[in-house]
């Protein structure tokens, strides 16, 4: 009793928590539930059967891993349409651009708007020097 009491009290908690939660973060509260939830039916099952390591293993983590992952996955989505929301950043710009890890921090479009800047420019087009730098 003390150990199904053990696992019943912290899962009742975190079930009012989950479901009195006002955060965007509310979902990563499923995490210890699933744990709690596990435990419980693993205690359970070496009460009945008293060989619980033929029926269930007791590494939970590898059972629940799938679920932790979605959970994370749903959190995050979340997180990214809430400061998406907060900031007004707009991620379709990023699929109209051609950003790679190697480029120089400007899009091809930004670059071709450069180039036609110093054409019209000439006296602009001239980009400090090494010993600009070097003399500040």
């Amino acid at each position: 009793m003390w150990t199904y009491l053990g696992k019943i009290t912290p899962l009742f908690l975190l079930f009012i928590w989950f479901f009195t939660c006002k955060h965007w973060w509310y979902h990563a509260i499923l995490i210890p539930i699933a744990m709690y939830v596990f435990q419980f039916v693993v205690s359970f099952y070496e009460d009945v059967y008293l060989e619980g390591e033929i029926f269930m293993d007791t590494d939970g983590l590898l059972y629940l891993a799938p679920f932790f992952f979605i959970i994370i996955v749903i959190v995050y989505l979340v997180r990214i349409q809430i400061f998406d929301r907060i900031y007004g950043i707009d991620l379709s710009e990023l699929n109209e651009t051609d950003v790679s890890v190697f480029s120089t921090g400007m899009s091809s479009r930004e670059e071709k708007e450069l180039e036609l800047f110093r054409q019209q420019n000439p006296s602009l087009a001239t980009e400090p020097s090494e010993d600009y730098y070097r003399k500040l």
